[in-house]
């Protein structure tokens, strides 16, 4: 009987996992230890969007660097496929693709993430898992198999993600071009009938419930050239 897998939830430590990739076998999430890392999955190589994406991700590799987060692709292709994709990609495109791709051509590490796309078994849908430098899933996103990812979307994501932990502030729509409160970023609700009462008095805001603060506008601006 094949084994029963729940795939990990965001506030979730990332499972350990042995895969083959291109830059040859990687313990996750041991590899990456105090980086972070983003694990995105496309259907197959030699596919269109796939290719597009693949090109993105290399063209900001290094300002995935910037943030202290790798990269690594998956899909359910042989590592002979991969390798031949990535030397068409070069070859043709001239872009090098410097991030490691799983070989998983029996779905094992797509299955046990929750990759698999419900209309077809051999095709894995564009997953995004961000975990951060201490092994835990911060993030996960799911595009289906005709829509192309958002490659600056998931680096401002990073970015913000950063200063969460950085500053213990929460981050509004469209961080840092919101439509309220600017560049500036939201305070986490009060949690005791004392603290409501102070708020107002030690920040900007609204109500008790929505006040904010400013944060380092260096930090904002790195951001906004995401958006």
């Amino acid at each position: 009987m094949e084994e029963e897998f729940r795939m990990p939830l965001i506030g979730e430590k990332f499972p350990e996992l042995e895969v083959e990739t291109t830059h040859g076998r990687i313990k996750l999430p041991d590899q990456y230890k105090g980086k972070w890392f983003v694990l995105f999955s496309h259907p197959g190589d030699f596919t269109p969007v796939c290719t597009t994406e693949f090109v993105s991700f290399a063209k900001k590799y290094e300002e995935f660097k910037k943030l202290n987060t790798e990269l690594i692709g998956l899909s359910v292709d042989t590592n002979i496929s991969h390798i031949e994709w990535v030397n068409w990609i070069e070859s043709t495109l001239k872009v090098e693709i410097p991030f490691p791709i799983i070989a998983d051509p029996m779905g094992r590490v797509a299955k046990r993430l929750g990759m698999i796309h419900a209309e077809s078994s051999t095709s894995t849908v564009r997953a995004v898992f961000m975990i951060d430098d201490k092994s835990t899933v911060r993030l996960i996103m799911y595009y289906p198999l005709e829509l192309g990812r958002n490659i600056n979307e998931i680096l401002r994501s990073i970015k913000a993600l950063q200063l969460i932990d950085k500053t213990g502030a929460v981050m509004p729509a469209n961080w840092p071009k919101n439509e309220i409160i600017g560049d500036n970023v939201l305070n986490p609700p009060p949690r005791t009938v004392k603290d409501a009462k102070l708020r107002l008095g030690q920040y900007k805001g609204y109500a008790w419930w929505l006040t904010y603060r400013e944060i380092d506008k260096k930090e904002a601006e790195e951001t906004a050239k995401y958006i």
